[in-house]
């Protein structure tokens, strides 16, 4: 019986995925997490949450699909009213598409939301919703939907969903945050990565250590 001529096709793809996904692990092992350079670096060009004047500044890179990061959103919510006006959240995208196969969709889906005025509905609607089109092999439908809801024009919606430069964004948050992420979420408080997930009541104290000093 003669062999598929598309079984040595395969074999390629396959180890071209493995050969990339190990060159990923090594660059992101070879990364200097922690230092105050990549972690200056990580900041700016967010989405911001709160009184842009705010002297303390929190930046997230978050994948919609992480179920610790939905954990962490309403954790964000209380800190962000707990320290209003003192206190702003800066959201970064890095979707983690080899582990979440909808992430990526989720996070083109806040951006083309974005267009229309409404970033932090969807995003509180993504994490809201996480586990109704997390497993979803249609989850583009369910973000259709949710737009709708938003009051989005759908038709645009599903315009920048499917654009180049709406995915163009989402990887131009994830090369700037890939020095110093090695998970989601990942957190850096006034310029300081936060090497562990410390919880509402470690953030809290964070942030009251730098009050005093804050401007």
């Amino acid at each position: 019986m003669p062999k598929s001529k598309t079984a040595p096709l395969i074999l390629i793809v396959a180890a071209v995925i493995v050969a990339a996904g190990i060159a990923l692990y090594l660059s992101r092992q070879g990364a200097e997490a922690g230092s105050p350079n990549n972690a200056a670096a990580a900041q700016g060009n967010g989405h911001i949450r709160g009184d842009e004047k705010a002297p303390i500044t929190l930046v997230e890179y978050g994948d919609y699909q992480c179920p610790t990061c939905g954990l962490y959103h309403p954790i964000i919510a209380e800190l962000l009213s707990r320290y209003h006006g003192k206190l702003k959240l800066e959201y970064h995208h890095f979707p983690l598409i080899q582990i979440h196969p909808n992430a990526m969709a989720a996070a083109t889906a806040a951006e083309a939301a974005a267009e229309q005025g409404k970033f932090w509905e969807m995003h509180d609607q993504l994490y809201a919703r996480q586990q109704e089109w997390a497993p979803n092999p249609n989850a583009p439908t369910l973000f259709l939907q949710y737009a709708l809801q938003l009051g989005l024009d759908g038709n645009r919606f599903q315009q920048s969903m499917n654009s180049p430069a709406t995915r163009d964004r989402v990887l131009a948050d994830v090369t700037r945050g890939s020095a110093v992420v090695q998970g989601t979420p990942t957190f850096i408080l006034n310029g300081e990565l936060i090497p562990e997930l410390p919880g509402l009541e470690g953030l809290a104290d964070r942030i009251n250590r730098l009050l005093p000093t804050a401007k």
